[in-house]
């Protein structure tokens, strides 16, 4: 049985934008939901997902990624393989088409298993992933939000991710994002750190984390949430929240995860206002929430 849920960020996200976000994360599921209803790898429906959601500038990935400090867009991804633990991820990239696709690359190479800045970009160049201006990567609302905002302001969401188990079992997770606003130039979120905003194991489950990263980071959230799900499996939103609630207890912040577990069961939970999120399984529909 495959499954598949994908997120468009945690946050503080205004109502007025629930239509493009749900509509967002429906359109770019139903990409995942095509591979694997035609027997293809969680690893390729996650990555297609999250490339479609890269693509919308309703999110805080790819085009219409929010800018830091300087005013300069720069993005993270991850992308994990629950079958062997193939890892590979970027940070702190600018110019990049999608970045998810740099960071399977950079898996796929498997030398290393993270890359950051212009090493990341020279690498990119090697294997012939697309690069582009970096100002095409600003939208007119994300060049907005920088001007009116300040960097004490609550830290928006609109992060992307995905998780699925495809029809052989295996599982795999992916995760993208602009990071947060007005950020410090070179500043790195969670999900690009195994572990932290991105995970997978078919044993365990696979995760995608999205919201305040250092609060990810520091409590090691993914797996750390696995872990406490692999203990008690028969409520997984529950200790989803509640693993939510105690990360964000100890260091601050809030966030969001879904989950889908070795058994395809999915599960998501919110300790923010809002959360874009789309699902579907093997022979039932398509549903959103936000």
């Amino acid at each position: 049985m495959w499954s598949i849920i994908c997120h468009g960020g945690a946050g503080s996200i205004s109502s007025d934008v629930e239509t493009a976000h749900r509509e967002g994360c429906e359109g770019a599921l139903r990409a995942g939901i095509e591979i694997l209803e035609r027997g293809g790898a969680a690893l390729d429906a996650v990555c297609e997902t999250v490339r479609r959601l890269e693509d919308n500038p309703v999110f805080n990935a790819g085009i219409g990624a929010t800018v830091d400090e300087n005013g300069m867009v720069s993005c993270d991804a991850a992308v994990c393989n629950g079958r062997d633990l193939g890892y590979g991820a970027v940070g702190a990239v600018s110019g990049v088409r999608h970045p998810i696709d740099l960071a399977r690359a950079v898996m796929e190479d498997g030398r290393h298993a993270l890359l950051v800045g212009p090493g990341a970009i020279q690498f990119a160049r090697q294997r012939g992933i697309e690069l582009v201006d970096p100002k095409r990567m600003e939208t007119d609302p994300s060049r907005a939000r920088w001007w009116f905002t300040s960097a004490e302001s609550p830290p928006e969401g609109d992060t992307v991710g995905a998780v699925a188990r495809d029809r052989s079992g295996h599982l795999a997770a992916a995760t993208s994002t602009g990071g947060l606003l007005r950020k410090y130039a070179g500043r790195v979120g969670d999900s690009p750190i195994a572990g932290a905003g991105t995970y997978a194991r078919d044993d365990l489950g696979a995760v995608s984390a999205t919201g305040h990263g250092e609060t990810f980071m520091r409590t090691v959230f993914a797996f750390q949430a696995l872990q406490s799900l692999s203990r008690a499996p028969e409520a997984p939103e529950e200790v989803l929240r509640l693993e939510l609630d105690q990360a964000t207890a100890r260091i601050g912040g809030r966030g969001g995860a879904i989950l889908v577990l070795p058994d395809g069961r999915i599960a998501f939970a919110r300790n923010t206002d809002r959360m874009g999120v789309a699902w579907a399984a093997q022979g039932k529909p398509l549903q959103t929430a936000f």
